[in-house]
């Protein structure tokens, strides 16, 4: 099939462009390790340290970011204590659930599974995952949360 000589468009017949292949299975799973690493080597420096990073805009600011006591509640969640990890921050422990569905339903292969990941993956979601992030960060403040 040619293509429109003025702007090179091709015809609507023509085969659709290929999508970009997905990472392959191993490379999620190496993903995922890595991923579970940093943790555990996070996790070893503030427990060995006594010690935390500090919220640079809570401390410019004084105002809570939305990210704020997300270090406590990480470490509540890495020792089972997900009701002390809401404590800290309550989007948080939702956060995390998104994520690992996000890196755990492409590992899961059946068309259930292929749909939510795509649900959740799709531009609605992410722009509806930001607006809840900037909603939290107006709300913890103004409730001083």
């Amino acid at each position: 099939p040619s293509s429109c000589f003025c702007c090179n468009l091709t015809p609507v017949h023509s085969p659709a462009t290929p999508r970009p292949q997905k990472p392959s299975r191993k490379r999620r799973i190496c993903i995922l390790l890595a991923v579970c690493g940093a943790i555990a080597i996070y996790t070893a420096f503030c427990t060995l340290t006594h010690s935390m990073p500090r919220c640079w805009f809570h401390g410019i600011t004084g105002l809570s970011c939305p990210g704020c006591g997300s270090q406590r509640a990480v470490r509540a969640l890495l020792r089972g204590q997900p009701a002390e990890a809401w404590s800290y921050n309550l989007l948080l422990p939702l956060l995390v659930a998104y994520l690992l569905l996000i890196v755990a339903l492409p590992l899961v292969r059946n068309r259930t599974a292929q749909k939510l990941y795509g649900a959740l993956t799709s531009p609605a979601a992410i722009w509806s995952l930001a607006a809840i992030i900037i909603a939290w960060w107006i709300i913890r403040n103004i409730l001083n949360i």
